[in-house]
């Protein structure tokens, strides 16, 4: 741990605390994905439709969510990096040039996410850092791919009454979610620095998705929960949520 300024967007001002280096407890994506089902319960809702869902699947109804194509991702949850991990991946050298230990069964060597995952310890802990792991339709998590976050003129609404967009490489997210995917970025370039989370562009877009939707119950409950398990906080979420009695 060591002391980092932290800019507290939510509350307008400078502020010093300590802050552990992200993500130092769950190993692996493998077992993270386990822990952000836990944390889901007992709401269990995506986290861009806010659709419900259980063992048996998606509850269309719930969000109005109609599927673009109807395969077998539509019906099922998966695992969303709201921070792609492609996007942080690319600053490993694993990831980009691969590692002595990416090697094949025939000799043929390999790179990218399964050279990272495998030879890089710092990577598989930013991979499966809670706070950026989300539940999600798998058909959304598709469309969505590594795409930045911003916003689409127009509303276009492929996937029935769910709010969520994608055009030209570029993915909006429903309002009511732009804070809470602003302070996972806030919070993923603090922890992680020097791995191209944020730049200049995004930082005011996301500050100004930071003000338009602060921290409500559902996000302070999720923080917390994550805080408990993987035991670092996310101050960018804490702050607020503590000042508004919410944590």
């Amino acid at each position: 741990m060591h002391i980092r300024w932290l800019r507290a967007a939510t509350l307008g001002f400078l502020v010093t605390c300590i802050w552990p280096d992200g993500n130092i407890s769950i190993a692996n994506f493998r077992k993270a994905k386990q822990l952000v089902y836990q944390i889901a319960a007992p709401e269990n809702r995506t986290f861009y439709c806010n659709c419900a869902f259980s063992a048996e699947g998606i509850d269309r109804a719930s969000c109005g969510y109609v599927p673009l194509n109807d395969n077998a991702r539509a019906n099922r949850t998966e695992i969303e990096h709201i921070v792609p991990a492609e996007n942080f991946g690319k600053s490993f050298a694993e990831w980009r040039d691969g590692h002595a230990d990416c090697v094949r069964t025939n000799g043929t060597r390999y790179k990218g996410r399964r050279c990272a995952g495998k030879a890089s310890a710092t990577y598989r802990l930013m991979e499966a850092d809670l706070y950026n792991l989300v539940p999600e339709i798998g058909e959304l998590n598709a469309d969505r791919r590594n795409y930045r976050f911003g916003i689409i003129e127009g509303e276009a609404r492929n996937y029935g009454a769910c709010d969520f967009e994608v055009e030209d490489r570029v993915t909006e997210p429903r309002p009511e979610i732009r804070g809470d995917i602003a302070r996972v970025y806030f919070y993923m370039n603090a922890a992680y620095p020097g791995r191209g989370i944020i730049g200049n562009k995004a930082q005011k877009l996301f500050e100004a998705w930071d003000k338009a939707d602060p921290v409500d119950a559902v996000e302070c409950r999720r923080a917390a929960k994550i805080e408990h398990v993987q035991g670092n906080a996310n101050e960018f979420v804490k702050q607020p949520c503590a000042a508004a009695g919410l944590y």
